[in-house]
């Protein structure tokens, strides 16, 4: 079965310990990560999305260890990280289609699956605006739809309903289940109470501990 296993992992930045021996293994379905501000959430997601490398401890894609198997994850993995700079001189389409360059994907497939994610989120039509023009929320529904792009089998959400209406944080909260079904998602939201009865798991990160 599909699993993303975590094991012993922890992160300093100098002598800071963010994170500390931290084990779990992950399984298709929705892991969510509550605790307070600053507990180690969105560095767990960045580990996660190996956007950055752990000081101690070994992560595992489908029991094959990182770094060998750091490629692999990447081809199959979704991010969407708090915050991102975004390239502000192309549309929403063209950073799309970037990514998806980027991850492998047919670009024809590419195209119409992001169109159908940007319809159902209510972003459709300014994908052709460039990203300059977004407001706040705007770019938090591009961020997403682009961490959705090619069905991938790992998906790591921080805070993907911030500064969204209640409606549209809803939608995404639709679209994340569904691909909840078959894919490992790992997410902090807002929205915590909302979606825990669909969770496989709750995971409650304080002082950089799992817990």
């Amino acid at each position: 079965m599909t699993s993303l296993r975590l094991d012993g992992i922890g992160k300093s930045y100098g002598r800071k310990v963010v994170l500390a021996d931290v084990s779990h293994t992950f399984a298709p379905g929705l892991t969510l990560l509550t605790g307070p501000s600053g507990a180690g959430k969105s560095t767990l997601l960045r580990l996660i999305a190996t956007a950055e490398k752990p000081t101690r401890g070994t992560l595992s894609w489908n029991d094959a260890k990182l770094p060998g198997a750091r490629a692999r994850l990447r081809r199959v993995l979704g991010y969407a990280p708090q915050a991102v700079d975004l390239p502000e001189d192309l549309t929403a389409r063209e950073f799309a289609m970037h990514i998806a360059a980027l991850k492998g994907l047919s670009l024809a497939g590419a195209d119409k699956q992001f169109a159908a994610i940007t319809d159902a989120i209510g972003l459709h039509s300014d994908i052709n605006n460039r990203i300059a023009s977004f407001s706040g929320g705007m770019r938090r529904r591009l961020i997403f739809a682009q961490a959705m792009l090619g069905e991938p089998e790992v998906l790591a959400l921080d805070e993907p309903t911030a500064e969204l209406d209640g409606e549209t944080a809803r939608k995404l909260g639709a679209l994340i289940l569904d691909r909840a079904k078959s894919a490992i998602v790992v997410m902090t939201t807002h929205l915590a109470d909302e979606l825990a009865p669909h969770a496989v798991a709750t995971l409650r990160v304080n002082d950089g501990k799992v817990g």
